[in-house]
């Protein structure tokens, strides 16, 4: 299961970064004029709307997928969605409840 930290960058906020979870962050992304705005996990069915298929075959290539968004509103359904309640198969290790924690990110140059 891959998990994907999505980066906007602030002057065309249709232009978007993808970056599996166990890969390093590439340097062009590391500072401004990109931003983290959520991640996305890998659903198994797919109803997420992220293509996560050329998203592999990107990474697979580049180390990350670069995309352009038609309807900005994706991206906020796909973190949105990412945000809900965990489920049994997603409870946290140690039974500790991270929902409500922040969101925090360490950028690393590859």
């Amino acid at each position: 299961m891959c998990h994907y930290n999505l980066f906007r960058h602030a002057d065309r906020t249709e232009l978007i970064c993808a970056v599996p979870e166990v890969r390093p962050v590439p340097a062009f992304i590391t500072g401004p004029p990109w931003s983290f705005v959520g991640r996305v996990r890998d659903y198994a069915s797919g109803s997420s709307g992220f293509d996560h298929q050329s998203a592999e075959m990107s990474v697979h290539y580049n180390g990350f997928y670069l995309f352009q968004l038609i309807n900005a509103s994706d991206l906020k359904s796909w973190v949105a969605r990412d945000r809900k309640p965990p489920s049994d198969e997603d409870a946290p290790i140690g039974g500790k409840d991270q929902s409500g924690e922040t969101l925090s990110l360490r950028m690393l140059a590859g």
